[in-house]
């Protein structure tokens, strides 16, 4: 799906495509996920034309339990992810090329969740979630001095109910919120001000999907509308907050992410699926690795890799 920077050719494009066609900390969000035994699969991608190839399928998580959430740093060269350890959820950073593993958090009674790298700096932002269930919305800096580790954490919002985010730039986020007794999960739009006790809230529409992603060559972010059946892909408009249509989700899925050359990504069982504007075709059957029940998904069009999260065939 190439999509246009014009504005006018962009809407015309979302006209085009309609007529064509958390675990976290929410006993509400549970269902959500297929599984708490996920794996972070990693395999390279090409693309000549229309044709897209995928190659070199690999664990890189190999680990039992929850491993989720995958995000690649600017440069394409880390992959960040969330991981179990000891009944715990920590980061960790992984080196795509040497599949070296680094521990960034190790926090006693308390998970992380939702790791990115905040845009412009080399800090790391995440969801932290306590015993006592309390849930901030955090920074990590990390420094090196003299081969000495230091880390100071700082937090951005204290006590919200945020599961997932976006970040637009380093003040500004799109956001999911999650649910309460008296309200359903909303799409927030949120920018910190430099008061710590304050934070300027927009909420765009409730009963939001948990992805939020650029949407290549345009300014727009993208996400899932689950208000009505079949959800759909929206874009949002960071300076107007204006929403649009896109598309319709393939099977109900949750999870998508965007090819550097606009096309849309999702998973279907052991199915990974492409969008060229037109219609889904077949990238790639992945039972062949051992995948199942494909979810959260990441691309870097740096480092040309694609993150699957799945689940791994049972062999009894």
């Amino acid at each position: 799906m190439v999509l246009p920077k014009s504005k006018n050719l962009w809407l015309l494009f979302i006209a085009t495509a309609l007529l064509g066609n958390i675990i976290l900390i929410c006993p509400y969000l549970f269902a959500q996920l297929p599984s708490s035994d996920l794996e972070v699969f990693l395999a390279d991608f090409t693309i000549s034309d229309d044709k897209i190839d995928l190659i070199h399928v690999q664990n890189v998580s190999k680990n039992k339990g929850y491993d989720n959430q995958p995000w690649f740093s600017s440069d394409g060269k880390t992959l960040l992810y969330a991981s179990n350890r000891d009944g715990e959820t920590d980061i960790i950073s992984l080196n795509i090329y040497s599949f070296e593993k680094i521990w960034l958090t190790e926090t006693p009674n308390r998970s992380e969740y939702s790791p990115q790298f905040r845009p412009n700096t080399e800090e790391l932002s995440y969801i932290t979630l306590s015993k006592d269930g309390i849930q901030d919305f955090r920074n990590l800096e990390i420094t090196v001095k003299n081969d000495q580790l230091s880390k100071f954490e700082t937090v951005l919002e204290k006590e919200s109910i945020i599961g997932y985010y976006h970040w637009f730039n380093r003040e500004s986020y799109l956001c999911f919120v999650l649910p309460t007794e008296k309200v359903n999960s909303t799409l927030q739009w949120h920018k910190l001000s430099n008061n710590a006790d304050f934070t300027d809230k927009n909420i765009i529409l409730n009963m939001p999907g948990r992805t939020f992603l650029p949407i290549p060559n345009t300014e727009y972010l993208s996400f899932i509308d689950k208000r009505s059946t079949p959800w759909q892909i929206m874009s949002f408009d960071p300076l107007t907050l204006g929403i649009n249509p896109i598309l319709n989700v393939l099977d109900q899925s949750e999870d998508f992410a965007w090819l550097p050359n606009g096309y849309l990504l999702m998973g279907s069982g052991s199915v990974l699926m492409y969008h060229n504007g037109q219609k889904w075709s077949i990238l790639s059957d992945l039972s062949d690795a051992g995948i199942t029940n494909i979810t959260r998904l990441a691309v870097s069009g740096k480092s040309k890799k694609i993150a699957i999260v799945g689940e791994l065939f049972n062999d009894n």
